[in-house]
């Protein structure tokens, strides 16, 4: 299963990608507006959803998962201004993260599409096959470099990147202010009407770094009749908040309006990436109904907490909820028990 907090990561080998150093490729004819397509919000799609419709609820689901078999989700907008710049600076781009990564996976694919060299810092071993994840990185030019779990605790240390190399430095899930500066297109898409109905009342996205609710709040600034709730899908979600705050003060400064927003707390399942049986089952009983595929790292834990919810009478009936999707399907490879859905 994919990397959690708790288990070690399964060892994996170092990447055959031949670079000496991160030094931008040659120019190539593709620039960042081919790519603009990713970063346009698909459309929003009512879900046929029996509980919700049990509960008197509308909920809209934003298909991001749809957006690209490789750059989808909320990856695409976290990624948008460091792509450029590194474009326009004629540099390669180095970030890090898990076995299972989503945030890799994605910009391996762009820096691929955009002849940006692209160089992966993972936490784990380089002695054991590599996840399907890190192979996807490794066959889109991704540079894999492995380091030990206590050097990777060091990530946010500001010589933590030049140890490895050169380029333009992209902490981990996005998290920094261009990532939450490249979400604005995405979080108008969540506050808008289907056209001929209201307003959506409660948006609600998983939360893993916090940087995609910090986007949110910041592009959509203060709004009335609007909620934006963040759904942890990590133990400790509590600290989710004061990193959401710093992101918001470091990207707009502390006196900056937001809608009103929130944590729904106790959804992690057990902890990040984990999936116990009755999560399973879960998606299984939502993706039969809905038609909707999920995964169990986010947008499942997303979707139970919102039934919980909706099943106990938490949410008033008439509400219009939005719900973003945050793609990362590639990452239900790691669960042997959706490979028979």
């Amino acid at each position: 299963m994919p990397d959690t907090e708790d288990s070690p990561l399964p060892p994996h080998r170092e990447g055959a990608r031949a670079s000496s150093s991160l030094a931008a490729s040659p120019p190539v004819a593709e620039t960042l507006d081919s790519l603009l397509d990713l970063f346009t919000p698909p459309a929003v799609e009512r879900l046929a959803w029996p509980l919700a419709d049990e509960a008197g609820v509308i909920v809209e689901c934003l298909r991001a998962d749809t957006l690209d078999s490789e750059i989808s989700g909320n990856k695409a907008w976290k990624l948008r201004l460091p792509l450029a710049r590194a474009l326009s600076e004629k540099r390669g781009i180095i970030s890090c993260g898990g076995g299972w990564s989503n945030h890799l996976h994605a910009l391996a694919a762009a820096g691929a599409r955009l002849g940006i060299e692209t160089h992966g810092l993972v936490r784990g071993h380089p002695e054991a096959p590599l996840t399907p994840t890190l192979a996807d990185a490794r066959d889109n030019g991704m540079r894999l470099s492995f380091v030990s779990r206590a050097e990777y605790r060091q990530r946010d240390q500001p010589d933590f990147a030049r140890r490895h190399g050169e380029g333009v430095w992209i902490p981990e899930g996005g998290g920094c202010v261009e990532g939450v500066a490249g979400l604005a297109p995405l979080a108008q898409a969540l506050a808008e009407p289907v056209p001929g109905e209201p307003a959506p009342q409660l948006v609600l996205l998983a939360c893993g770094s916090g940087t995609t609710l910090a986007g949110v709040l910041s592009a959509l600034g203060e709004r009335d009749g609007l909620r934006v709730i963040g759904v942890p899908t990590m133990n400790h979600g509590d600290q989710l908040y004061h990193r959401v705050r710093r992101l918001l003060a470091e990207s707009g400064g502390s006196q900056q309006k937001t809608p009103e927003w929130g944590l729904w707390l106790g959804a992690q399942a057990g902890g990040f990436a984990k999936a116990p049986d009755w999560l399973i089952q879960f998606i299984q009983r939502f993706e039969a109904e809905t038609g909707v595929a999920v995964e169990p790292v986010y947008t499942a834990k997303l979707f139970a907490a919102l039934a919980h919810h909706l099943a106990n009478g938490l949410i008033a009936r008439g509400t219009r909820i939005r719900v973003l999707h945050g793609g990362g399907l590639q990452g239900r490879r790691g669960y042997p028990a959706l490979q028979t859905i």
